[in-house]
């Protein structure tokens, strides 16, 4: 199937050459780091459950592309062809594609929330232009693209088709309960790619994927940690927050809004850099241990932290949640 591809890929490469920045700019809004961006926007600013539902599809997709892509572990057209010119360098395998299967979760589910045809048309464009762009940077193949889209909208059928009684169920839970469940499933995170790690320790990447590619260690296990942490930060915190207290009333103030997002991100990248910059970065036991903290804690300041400052300093507005009187949901 790849050397089927790789002609395809290079005619695209050359077709598309001299528009290189604008794909660059177009696999941007499929990065992680850009959802890690805008779904705190939506928890602070514009809703915070829509915000929070944003948020565990970004993170179960990103876990479920990182888990796949362990089992399959298939290389990247650059890895295996002089004649594909990276657009970008990446130390994962191919298979699936994450910014496929990301932004067709995120971005599908973003659609789905918004309920208008409008939206679904327009995110539908920026899935597919996300995909497009990553072949034509040459950093995955077709199929990588067209499984990744697949594989993230079975996610939003799935997830759409229990939030109903997924979420009764967890309003009835007590707060240790729910803070068990999300340490429990934190944990699977990181257990389940360990021992596939485990049963693959006689893997080792072909000689002359190292060659294009470098010294690539695709078996690495970060995306683990940090996905965990900031699962059981962000649930954790959630739950620690509506028991407690209630929800961030998102749609609350004008120029509050802008005041919660800059605020609530100041916080995110104090987190982020400055434990960055104090914590190792290697994957020794303590190194691990370090980086599942500090995702938890980027995870507990977006989901409970941060409305606790924003109250405090009168720009945010806690209120007591008050489950719907309907279980119709869009």
């Amino acid at each position: 199937m790849h050397q089927i591809e790789l002609p395809i890929i290079e005619a695209l490469q050359d077709f598309f050459k001299n528009l290189q920045p604008i794909w660059v700019a177009i696999t941007f809004l499929g990065d992680e780091t850009f959802y890690l961006l805008f779904m705190p926007l939506i928890y602070w600013c514009v809703d915070a459950l829509v915000g929070l539902r944003i948020g565990v599809m970004l993170l179960l997709s990103g876990f479920s592309n990182g888990f796949l892509k362990l089992i399959f572990k298939s290389p990247r057209p650059y890895w295996v062809s002089d004649k594909i010119t990276a657009g970008a360098e990446h130390n994962s395998f191919g298979l699936p594609s994450g910014h496929a299967m990301n932004s067709a979760a995120v971005w599908g589910w973003t659609a789905r929330e918004m309920g208008k045809t409008w939206a679904k048309w327009v995110m539908g464009i920026l899935v597919f232009l996300i995909g497009f762009s990553r072949i034509i940077l040459g950093v995955h193949f077709i199929s990588d693209v067209f499984l990744g889209w697949l594989v993230g909208l079975l996610l939003i059928w799935l997830f759409a088709r229990n939030l109903d009684s997924l979420g009764k169920t967890l309003q009835k839970m007590p707060l240790t309960s729910l803070l068990a469940l999300a340490l429990l499933s934190s944990g699977l995170m990181v257990l389940l790619p360990a021992l596939t790690k485990v049963v693959s320790s006689s893997w080792q990447p072909a000689a002359d994927w190292v060659a294009r590619a470098g010294a690539i260690d695709p078996m690495n296990l970060e995306f683990s940690l940090t996905l965990a942490g900031l699962w059981f930060g962000m649930l954790g915190g959630f739950a620690i927050l509506m028991h407690q207290r209630g929800i961030l009333q998102s749609k609350q103030g004008d120029w509050q809004k802008v005041a919660r997002y800059f605020i609530g991100l100041i916080g995110v990248v104090v987190l982020y850099a400055g434990l960055g910059a104090l914590f190792p970065d290697d994957m020794s036991l303590i190194g691990m241990i370090l980086r599942y903290l500090r995702y938890t804690l980027i995870g507990l300041w977006i989901a409970w932290g941060s409305p606790l400052l924003f109250e405090k300093l009168g720009v945010g507005v806690i209120k007591p949640y008050l489950p719907p009187q309907s279980s119709a949901q869009r």
